[in-house]
């Protein structure tokens, strides 16, 4: 956890285009590797497999930033409201 803190720290310090830039190159590289994984049945499964297991494994941190998540919208929404 301290380290996902350092590491959005140091993100923060980054010029936004650099940033842009990184999570760009990110998603491509990422699409092209699931691209190629999923075209084999037993590589698609360990996918799953690793996915649910590690969705099993952080589930109350996934949930409890689910509903950060939510109340930051709710935040945002009733802000926009209110502006208008």
């Amino acid at each position: 956890m301290q380290q996902q803190n350092n590491q959005a720290n140091d993100n923060k310090d980054l010029h936004p285009i650099i940033t842009l830039g990184f999570l760009t190159a990110g998603t491509q590289l990422g699409s092209s590797l699931i691209q190629r994984m999923g075209r084999h049945p037993i590589l698609l499964f360990a996918m799953g497999a690793t996915a649910g297991a590690y969705v099993y494994k952080n589930r109350k941190e996934i949930l409890t930033e689910a509903k950060h998540l939510k109340q930051q919208s709710i935040n945002l929404l009733s802000k926009n409201a209110d502006s208008e």
